[in-house]
């Protein structure tokens, strides 16, 4: 497994993409794994390195990179991602996916034309939006927030209204006790992917809040942690077995 960061040339300047693989594969399934409001930090790059332990390319881009690059905030300090966070757009952020998977179009060992995406909190929300947008496998959103209801001061707009557009299977992780993602919300999302015929499925925490799976802050639940990761790569994994082994025709 090597990982590493490499560039990208996008409108908006640079973009750095920390990029996880096994070594000596080709025609790897990609994940992308999309960043929390903290950047692609030492966490996030290492839920690029397990997947690649797992089998998958990952790749998670720099979505702040307009605003500065290799940006990472120390957890706790909340005050300080706003800055990043209220300059962020649905357009930007979709751009950016977009150039993301061309870029990787270009590497041997990415197998682009299976990409799905995982996210965290405002990557849980990039992930349902790009979703909106792009062409995805599949989907697993960990605490998106924002889905919903419009954020004071930011410019991230709710996809919900969009969610029938979603081609993909998804996959919803929340904390029971996240007081930013009301369980009026969560039922809001569910009547809007059944109604829309989106195969979906949710899974809440009861005693887990937001930031449940990240062990550097404080709302770390380690059995919500690991219950969500062995269903996350169950989920991921089926597309794998199917491409590995095909249903057979009668």
């Amino acid at each position: 497994m090597n990982g590493k960061f490499r560039t990208c040339e996008t409108r908006g300047g640079v973009m750095d993409i920390y990029v996880a693989a096994p070594e000596g594969k080709t025609r790897l399934p990609v994940v992308l794994v999309l960043q929390e409001a903290y950047g692609v930090n030492a966490h996030i790059r290492s839920i690029c390195d397990r997947l690649a332990a797992e089998g998958f390319l990952a790749a998670a881009p720099e979505l702040f990179h307009r605003e500065g690059r290799r940006v990472e905030v120390p957890y706790g300090q909340r005050g300080l991602i706003l800055p990043y966070l209220a300059k962020l757009s649905n357009v930007d952020i979709v751009s950016d996916i977009r150039n993301c998977i061309n870029f990787l179009d270009d590497l041997p060992n990415a197998d682009t034309s299976t990409v799905s995406a995982i996210g965290f909190c405002v990557g849980g929300f990039a992930a349902l939006l790009c979703g909106t947008k792009l062409k995805l496998k599949k989907i697993v959103s960990f605490y998106g927030a924002g889905l919903v209801r419009a954020r004071e001061g930011l410019l991230l707009s709710p996809p919900l209204g969009e969610m029938g557009n979603i081609r993909s299977r998804c996959l919803f992780f929340f904390g029971g006790l996240d007081a930013s993602i009301p369980a009026s919300d969560v039922s809001e999302i569910e009547q809007k992917l059944k109604s829309s015929k989106v195969p979906f499925e949710v899974r809440v925490f009861a005693d887990a809040d937001h930031g449940f799976f990240c062990n550097e802050r404080e709302s770390f639940h380690a059995e919500a942690a690991a219950s969500a990761w062995e269903k996350m790569l169950a989920f991921l994994r089926e597309e794998v077995e199917e491409r590995r082994n095909p249903p057979k025709r009668n």
